[in-house]
């Protein structure tokens, strides 16, 4: 492999030299550090199938939360601080008392700024039986930033990746309704639709 291409053999404008592509059921890819593989079954041909642990920086664990949001009928986040506070109504703290409340989980960014989804399971992408679409290109490209502008080219990728497809202004709304709860100076609320006209 030449020098000037990074391990994983996409453009290093569209992913970051230290980092892969995962996904969840039904999810589209999203850029993280990997761990080490581990075996997970094997599937119906006899192939082993492996588990990663992926460590996704905050502006694509944002992206995360937001989609699982708008698709999830169960699952809400909400940001305090750098925390991310992940709340399932459909579990509760105390499985023998249903009074009990949902289950909240807070996930801290490591030392490296890196947050971990720990019970989650992620697939890792491979380069050799599935190509990256120019949608999956230009949103990835946005989200190698750490802080990307380009709102409806994420919403793009999202929407045309995530099954069932989520509404654009769902993940719109949501996304304002974070930004807001975590008082980001980066991306105000109130700069969504303006942030639309650097799309095109």
């Amino acid at each position: 492999m030449p020098d000037n291409i990074p391990p994983h053999g996409f453009p290093a404008d569209v992913l970051c030299v230290d980092e892969g592509l995962v996904c969840s059921d039904d999810q589209p890819y999203f850029p993280a550090q990997l761990g080490e593989p581990k075996f997970a079954a094997h599937d119906e041909d006899g192939r082993r199938l492996y588990t990663v642990t992926p460590r996704f920086r905050r502006v694509v664990t944002e992206w995360i939360a937001i989609t699982v949001e708008a698709t999830s009928d169960h699952l809400r986040f909400r940001w305090d601080g750098d925390d991310l506070i992940v709340t399932d109504h459909d579990a509760l703290h105390d499985d023998t008392d249903p009074t009990s409340g949902p289950a909240i989980e807070r996930l801290q960014p490591d030392a490296d700024g890196r947050y971990v989804f720990p019970t989650w399971l992620w697939h890792e992408h491979d380069a050799t039986i599935e190509h990256l679409d120019d949608t999956a290109h230009a949103a990835l490209a946005v989200l190698a930033t750490d802080d990307p502008i380009h709102v409806d080219t994420v919403i793009r990728y999202l929407t045309e990746n995530t099954y069932p497809a989520p509404d654009p202004q769902k993940l719109r709304d949501i996304r304002a309704l974070h930004r807001t709860l975590a008082g980001s100076p980066t991306a105000p609320a109130d700069a969504t639709e303006s942030e639309e006209t650097h799309d095109e």
